[in-house]
């Protein structure tokens, strides 16, 4: 597997027909995908409802404490705004 760190806006190729291009909106990412239309493309939530998980992916990094930490204050502060 290929391991790519790209910035929002960077894309990458593969072979002449695919383009990935990624682009950060907040703490989050989208991907465009321009690939010919017999090619399917699915999430991977929704291929893992098989029961199959490629055996390339890896796992989902967990949160550091103080990131944990900082994310729970930041509820705290939000919730107590709410009262």
């Amino acid at each position: 597997m290929l391991s790519v760190q790209l910035k929002s806006g960077e894309y990458l190729t593969i072979g002449d027909d695919i383009v990935v291009q990624v682009f950060q909106t907040g703490t989050t990412f989208r991907v465009a995908v321009q690939a010919p239309r017999e090619l399917p493309i699915v999430r991977g939530e929704v291929h893992e409802r098989t029961g199959d998980r490629p055996d390339c992916i890896h796992e989902r990094l967990s949160k550091s404490p103080s990131r944990t930490r900082r994310d729970h204050e930041r509820f705290q502060t939000a919730q107590s705004r709410l009262k």
